[in-house]
């Protein structure tokens, strides 16, 4: 669903944390990182949620503005890692309502 409000882009920004933090938690729980199949991909999963944070924060004060048809910034690199993102399905939803603005 592409989001058609704030609320729907926020609420969109909201379930990417929530996925990454996720498996932040399944990456703890298996014990030592260096045998975890995530290992590789931590920094870029934390790096990823301070950056919808920060994406969250910016819309709650009024500082993000939407459609001037530019990527969010994470965007490049989520572009790279996309084979390896179980949820690349939400940024680029996400990034199509950032470029094209909302209606509503």
């Amino acid at each position: 669903m592409t989001p058609r409000t704030r609320d729907e882009f926020l609420d969109l920004v909201d379930q990417l944390i929530f996925e990454i933090e996720e498996i932040l938690m399944c990456a703890e729980d298996e014990g030592d990182p260096e045998d975890s199949e995530f290992s590789e991909l931590l920094p870029l999963y934390e790096q990823l949620s301070t950056d919808l944070k920060k994406l969250h924060a910016e819309i709650m004060q009024g500082r993000h503005v939407f459609g001037e048809d530019r990527d969010l910034p994470f965007m490049p690199v989520v572009n790279k890692w996309k084979a390896r993102l179980p949820f690349y399905n939400l940024f680029t939803t996400l990034n199509i309502a950032n470029r094209q603005g909302l209606p509503g």
